[in-house]
C-alpha cells in the first residue's frame, strides 16, 4: 500500500508560502516606476534515467537556492515525474520528502495488500497454487502487457499531484509543462500537453515490458525514453529562450562489464536512448546549459532504493555550474514575487466530494463496484486514506488492470471519478501449483496442481474454478460462486469434490497401518459476504466414500464403503496480510456440522463443532503468531473418517502428521519469527514454535493436565512457487522429526 505522501493538500500551500516568504524576507521592492528589463525565458529539460532521477531533485534545490526562475519544464520518464511535481507547485524539498517516503519495493511488487482483497480472492490461498495467473481465453494463453501494472505507482502519482488534478491544460500549471511518452505501435515521440495530468506522468515512465503501458487518445503509450529521452526541442517549442538540460541517462557499459544476458539487455536499452539524446544535445545553443550526471556504477537506473542518495550529486553538479546559472538569477524580491504569482492560482484546499461516479468498462455492474466505494463520505472534504482504501478494495477483486481516480468538476460541483480498466489478459486464468511434504519416518507426499479460474461470468461477478491435483493424494475440485442481489453481497455456491487421501493409523504413537479414503462429495451453500474480511454461509453436503487398507493392520477398524449427509453453517473472518508468513491480522473460522441419518441418509447421526483461529502481530523485524484450535463432537459418535487429528509441524511438532486421532481435539500454539533479509521476491524468516494440545475420545476425559507439548525451530522462504519450510520438531511423547515442506502450513 503506498505511503501517505500528501495527508493534506494544504500542506503544499504551507511549504510554498514558507519558501516564498524565505526569499522575500528582509527585502525591499524596486522603486515604483523604475523600468524593468525583459529577461530571457528559461526552460528546464529533465531526462529519463530511472533511479538516477534523484539528481533532478538536487538540481532543483540548487536552482531554488540560486534563485534561477523556471518558465517551462519538459521531462521524460522519471524526469517527467520530478518535473511534473515541480511544475504543479511542489517545492524541491517536498519532492525530496516524497522520494524518501516511497516504499519502492511495494511500488514495483504491486501486490494488493491482502487485507483489501475480496474474501473470495483470499480463499485462493487455500490451494497450493502459484499466485501469478496466466490468461487462458479462447484456448490461447495470454500475458499482461507489463510485469507490473502500475497500480501502486498510479496512486503515488495521483496523490502527489492532487492540487493539479482538475487542470487539463498543462499550460495552466504554475509552470507550463510537457511530458514525453512514446507510441509503442509506431515508436514516435508523443508530447503530452493536456488531459489527465497524473496519467501523463504515469505514461511517460511506463518502461516497456516492465510497467504496463497506458492508452491515451487511442494510442498505447510507453516510456518516452525510447523516442526522446532529453526533450530539448519540446522546451524550445514551448517558448524557452535558454535551456537548462539535465541528463541522467545511464552510460554504456564497457566491453569488460558485459558478462550476462542482463548486462546485454540493459546495454540494448541504453543504446535505444543514447542516439536520441545525442540528437537532442545537438540542438543546444551557446547560451544553453547542459548538466550531465556522472554517477558511480552502483547507482543504476533500477536501484530505486538508493534514489535519494543521488540527490546530493545533483545539487553538487548544479553548484559546479553556479557561475553560469547565476547569470539567469533574479533578485530576492523579484524571484519571490514571481513564484508567489504562479502559486496563487493553485488551490491548496481539499475539494468537497459532492458526488462519486464510475467509468467502468467491465462486465461487472456499477452497483456491485459502488459497494466498495461506500466509505467515501459525500458532502465532506476528500479523505485520501478512504479513497485509496476503496481503490484497493476494487482492485482486490482481481478483475481490473488499473483502478484510477481523479477530481472532476460538473455543473459547479466537485466529485470523484473512478476509471476501471478491465484486465487485458482475462477473464480466464490458468495456474499451476506444487506441493511437497516430507517428515522423518513418514511417507513423502508430492502433488502437482493445475487450475482454471473463469471470472466475470456475469454482471454480478459470478465465477467458477476447476482444480485437478495429481500425485500421492489426487483430487478434482469444481466450484461455482454466484453472487446475487443489487450489490452482489449474497451468493450461492455449489461444488463437487473428488478426493483420495492417505489415512495413517497410529497405536501408542506408532504407525500401524496406512489406508486410503476415497470420497465423492457434492455441496450447495447460501451465504453473505461480510465486507472484504469475512463471510457467513450455510448449506448441505452429501458424501459417499470408501475406506481401504493399503499396508499394515487396522486393529479392528472396518474397511468398506460409507455414506454421510450433513447440514452445516460456517462463519469466517480473515484479515491476515499473508498466509505463508503472517505478520499482521487475524483469522477465525467457526463451523457446525450435523450428520443426519433420516433426512440426508447418513450412516450415523452426530454433530460436531470446530473453531480455528489465529492472530499475528509484529514489532519491527519480529513477529508473534498465535493460534487456537478446538474441535468437539457435540453428540453421537463420529466415525473414524470424521475424527479430529493432530500432529505435524506447528500442530504438535515432533509427532508424525495426523499421529493423534479422537472425537475431541484442542491445541494452542505460538510461533515467534524474524525476517532475515530484504529480498522482495524471496523474503526469508527464522523462528521457533511451541504448541500444547491433545485429543480425547470423550468429553469427560478432556483436561488441560494431560496435554502434550511440542515445539520446533525452523527457517522458511516465501518463494514465487510457494512457501518453503525446513524444520526440526520435538514433542513430549516422541523422538522428534525433521520436516521439509513446500506449501502453506500456518
Amino acid at each position: 500500500m503506498p505511503l501517505r505522501l500528501l495527508r493534506r493538500a494544504r500542506d503544499l500551500g504551507v511549504c510554498c508560502t514558507c519558501l516564498v516568504a524565505g526569499f522575500a524576507a528582509g527585502q525591499e521592492r524596486a522603486p515604483a516606476g523604475e523600468p524593468e528589463t525583459a529577461r530571457p525565458t528559461v526552460g528546464l529539460v529533465l531526462s529519463g534515467g530511472g533511479a538516477r532521477g534523484g539528481v533532478h531533485v538536487g538540481v532543483l534545490k540548487a536552482l531554488e537556492e540560486l534563485r534561477v526562475p523556471i518558465d517551462y519544464i519538459a521531462g521524460t520518464s522519471i524526469g517527467a515525474v520530478i518535473g511534473g511535481f515541480y511544475a504543479s507547485g511542489m517545492p524541491a524539498a517536498r519532492i525530496e520528502q516524497v522520494i524518501k517516503g516511497i516504499d519502492w519495493e511495494g511500488a514495483f511488487l504491486e501486490d494488493t495488500p491482502r487485507a483489501f482483497k475480496s474474501y473470495r480472492r483470499k480463499r485462493d490461498d487455500d490451494l497450493f497454487l502459484v499466485e501469478q495467473r496466466t490468461g487462458l481465453n479462447n484456448r490461447e494463453f495470454q500475458l499482461p502487457l507489463g510485469i507490473v501494472q502500475g497500480q501502486v505507482i498510479d496512486l503515488i502519482v495521483a496523490e502527489s499531484t492532487l492540487p493539479a488534478t482538475t487542470i487539463s491544460d498543462f499550460d495552466e500549471l504554475p509552470i507550463p509543462f510537457r511530458a514525453v511518452a512514446a507510441d509503442i505501435a509506431t515508436g514516435e515521440a508523443v508530447v503530452l500537453a493536456q488531459g489527465s495530468f497524473s496519467a501523463a506522468l504515469r505514461a511517460s515512465m511506463s518502461v516497456p515490458a516492465v510497467i504496463a503501458p497506458i492508452e491515451i487518445d487511442g494510442r498505447l503509450l510507453v516510456d518516452g525514453g525510447v523516442a526522446m529521452n532529453l526533450p530539448i526541442e519540446v522546451a524550445r517549442d514551448m517558448g524557452a529562450d535558454i535551456i537548462i538540460a539535465v541528463d541522467v541517462s545511464a552510460p554504456l557499459l564497457p566491453r569488460e562489464e558485459l558478462d550476462s544476458v542482463l548486462d546485454v539487455t540493459a546495454q540494448l536499452t541504453t543504446l535505444l536512448t543514447s542516439y536520441g539524446v545525442r540528437e537532442q544535445r545537438e540542438k543546444l545553443r551557446d547560451r544553453d546549459i547542459l548538466l550531465v550526471a556522472e554517477l558511480d556504477r552502483e547507482f543504476g537506473s533500477t536501484t530505486f532504493a538508493s534514489m535519494a542518495e543521488t540527490i546530493p550529486f545533483g545539487y553538487a553538479l548544479a553548484m559546479e555550474n553556479a557561475e553560469r546559472l547565476e547569470l539567469l538569477a533574479l533578485g530576492p524580491v523579484a524571484y519571490g514575487d514571481e513564484r508567489n504569482d504562479r502559486l496563487s492560482a493553485m488551490s491548496t484546499e481539499l475539494p468537497t466530494v459532492d458526488f462519486v461516479r464510475v467509468r467502468n468498462n467491465s462486465t461487472l455492474a456499477d452497483s456491485v463496484v459502488e459497494r466498495y466505494l461506500e466509505d467515501i463520505e459525500i458532502g465532506a472534504p476528500l479523505d485520501i486514506d478512504s479513497v485509496e482504501e476503496a481503490i484497493n478494495r476494487v482492485y482486490g477483486l482481481g478483475l481490473y488492470q488499473n483502478v484510477r481516480y481523479s477530481v472532476v468538476e460538473d455543473s459547479g460541483r466537485s466529485g470523484l471519478e473512478f476509471q476501471l480498466d478491465e484486465r487485458a489478459w482475462g477473464p480466464g486464468y490458468a495456474q499451476l501449483g506444487l506441493q511437497f511434504n516430507a517428515s522423518e519416518g513418514q511417507d513423502v507426499l508430492f502433488g502437482v496442481a493445475t487450475s482454471y479460474l473463469r471470472t466475470a461470468l456475469n454482471e454480478k461477478n459470478g465465477e467458477w474454478r476447476a482444480t485437478a491435483i495429481l500425485g500421492d493424494e489426487p483430487a478434482l475440485h469444481v466450484n461455482l460462486h454466484q453472487p446475487f442481489g443489487r450489490a452482489g453481497r449474497f451468493f450461492v455456491a455449489p461444488s463437487v469434490n473428488l478426493d483420495s487421501k492417505l489415512f495413517n493409523v497410529f497405536q501408542n504413537g506408532v504407525r500401524t497401518a496406512e489406508a486410503r479414503v476415497t470420497t465423492a462429495a457434492a455441496e450447495i451453500a447460501l451465504g453473505r459476504e461480510l465486507g472484504t474480511w469475512g463471510e457467513a454461509r450455510f448449506g448441505i453436503r452429501r458424501i459417499s466414500g470408501k475406506f481401504d487398507l493399503e499396508v499394515g493392520d487396522l486393529g479392528g477398524i472396518s474397511e468398506g464403503s460409507f455414506s454421510d449427509g450433513q447440514y452445516f453453517a460456517r462463519v469466517s473472518a480473515d484479515t491476515l496480510d499473508s498466509v505463508a508468513f503472517p505478520r499482521d491480522g487475524m483469522f477465525a473460522t467457526l463451523e457446525w456440522r450435523s450428520s443426519n441419518v433420516g433426512g440426508l441418509h447418513a450412516d450415523i447421526d452426530f454433530d460436531q463443532l470446530s473453531l480455528d483461529a489465529g492472530f499475528a502481530r509484529s514489532w519491527g523485524l519480529y513477529t508473534m503468531f498465535s493460534t487456537l484450535r478446538y474441535d468437539t463432537t457435540l453428540n453421537g459418535e463420529a466415525p473414524i473418517t470424521s475424527h479430529y487429528r493432530l500432529g505435524g509441524l506447528f500442530d504438535l511438532s515432533g509427532l508424525g502428521p495426523q499421529a493423534l486421532s479422537g472425537q475431541h481435539a484442542a491445541r494452542i500454539g505460538t510461533s515467534v519469527f524474524r525476517r532475515l533479509n530484504d529480498l522482495a521476491l524471496a523474503p526469508a524468516f527464522a523462528g521457533v514454535s511451541l504448541e500444547y494440545g491433545n485429543v480425547w475420545d470423550s468429553r469427560s476425559a478432556i483436561s488441560l493436565d494431560d496435554g502434550l507439548f511440542g515445539g520446533s525451530v525452523w527457517v522458511g522462504v516465501d518463494t514465487p512457487v510457494g512457501p518453503v519450510y525446513v524444520a526440526y520438531g520435538k514433542a513430549e511423547e516422541g523422538d522428534g522429526a525433521y520436516y521439509i515442506v513446500l506449501g502453506r502450513i500456518f
